[in-house]
């Protein structure tokens, strides 16, 4: 049940921006077709709608085609905007497509080395209506990996090589730019600033802690634990985002799960790039948090419980390269002293696999939607009952519960 295409998208208003793309006022569109961009459960923050158009140029009489995306924010002002609004995510994520991104990009390519995309090109930024008219990247046969079987080891270590790159730039922007982060990157999902998502986050544990009474051996082991943490989520979430002396700190992607990810393929099936899209959360922090949360939430679950330490070193190696060819000058932790960065951290691994994950991985086919989560009416119940009562989920808590708790994250932080 995606949500449909705000009423300002009009054919007028679509030929107006592309005239402008294309920079050629005799661009006329002549075919026009809206639809939702993305399915039930795949987004939580906004509207995607894809747009097919058909048009011609200097008054030729040959129809030539292409497809956009339009990013935008939800129609009303209900309950999800007021949310999303207090933590500055649709400014942000305008300040990235026009000031930032670009400036990331130019970095990669003449200093790393790196020509490949590193984000969608952007085609109109409308301020007015808190919209961004992006290239479609699947006409360059880009594709996002699919949610529910997650990431294989191939995809993952080039995740974690592009990565490395986006925070090496970041760093070295910040410090050719002082202050260029300084505004609107201080809230991420914790932050000392709002506490907007609590509800949200108090609903899901509890949701969690309903479908204990289905695994008897988890409730006796875990339930009281997880309504503990209902109470101190907040408090914990915003100690790992916590800046600390000594910490290396860059521009985090904030949200980096699977359909965040676009991925290109060779002729033999191999991913040969991956590009980053959502900007929405990208907050100044430490890269850890976006480690966490990427293995979390985007990772097969054998690779995510078995091979965290090797992906932590790949990662880190190929982020003090590239933070050498950048010439960044300021302290670089040592391998070591970053595996202690990225334990302070841990309970960003906590949040987002008891709290995200499991919206992130639906499939059912109750309404999947912000306001479900934070309603407590019998629908919205409904919906949150099914997000943990799946089978799938039910089976990945057997092996979540006890990595998290092994850790201490389930304990009094």
């Amino acid at each position: 049940m995606p949500l449909s295409a705000p009423s300002w998208l009009t054919w007028d208003y679509v030929e107006e921006k592309l005239r402008s793309y294309f920079k050629n006022d005799s661009f006329k569109m002549e075919n026009l077709d809206i639809r939702p961009a993305l399915g039930n459960g795949e987004n939580y923050s906004s509207v995607m709608t894809r747009i097919n158009v058909e048009y011609t140029i200097n008054k030729s009489k040959v129809k030539e085609s292409t497809r956009f995306l339009v990013k935008t924010t939800f129609a009303d002002r209900g309950p999800a905007e007021e949310v999303l609004m207090d933590y500055g995510v649709y400014t942000r994520e305008m300040d990235m497509y026009e000031r930032i991104l670009p400036r990331l990009a130019d970095m990669v390519r003449n200093e790393l080395g790196d020509s490949r995309k590193l984000f969608a090109g952007t085609v109109n930024v409308d301020r007015k209506r808190d919209s961004i008219f992006f290239e479609d990247l699947s006409l360059e046969e880009y594709r996002v990996a699919d949610r529910l079987k997650k990431l294989d080891l191939e995809h993952t270590h080039l995740v974690l090589e592009k990565l490395a790159n986006f925070h090496a730039a970041g760093a070295a922007l910040a410090e050719r730019q002082p202050g260029i982060f300084s505004k609107n990157f201080d809230r991420g999902f914790f932050n000392q600033h709002t506490r907007g998502y609590e509800p949200i986050m108090r609903n899901l544990l509890q949701a969690l802690s309903r479908s204990l009474e289905l695994e008897p051996e988890l409730r006796q082991r875990y339930q009281a634990k997880i309504d503990r943490l209902v109470d101190h989520v907040m408090d914990y979430g915003e100690r790992s985002t916590s800046i600390c002396p000594g910490d290396f700190v860059t521009l985090a992607h904030g949200d980096l799960w699977t359909t965040n990810v676009m991925f290109q393929y060779n002729d033999e099936g191999h991913p040969v790039n991956a590009i980053f899209i959502d900007f929405q959360f990208s907050v100044w922090n430490s890269p850890a948090i976006d480690l966490h949360y990427f293995f979390s939430t985007a990772l097969q679950a054998n690779i995510r419980l078995k091979n965290q330490p090797e992906l932590v070193q790949f990662y880190y190696y190929k982020l003090k390269d590239a933070l050498k060819a950048v010439k960044y000058s300021g302290h670089v932790p040592s391998l070591f002293a970053f595996h202690q960065q990225f334990r302070n951290r841990a309970f960003y691994a906590a949040f987002a696999s008891l709290i995200f994950e499991p919206s992130m991985a639906y499939n059912g086919k109750e309404e999947a939607s912000m306001e479900q989560i934070m309603s407590s009416s019998e629908k919205g119940m409904r919906f949150k009952d099914d997000l943990y009562q799946s089978e799938e989920i039910r089976k990945k808590m057997h092996l979540t519960l006890p990595f998290l708790d092994h850790l201490g994250l389930l304990d009094n932080m």
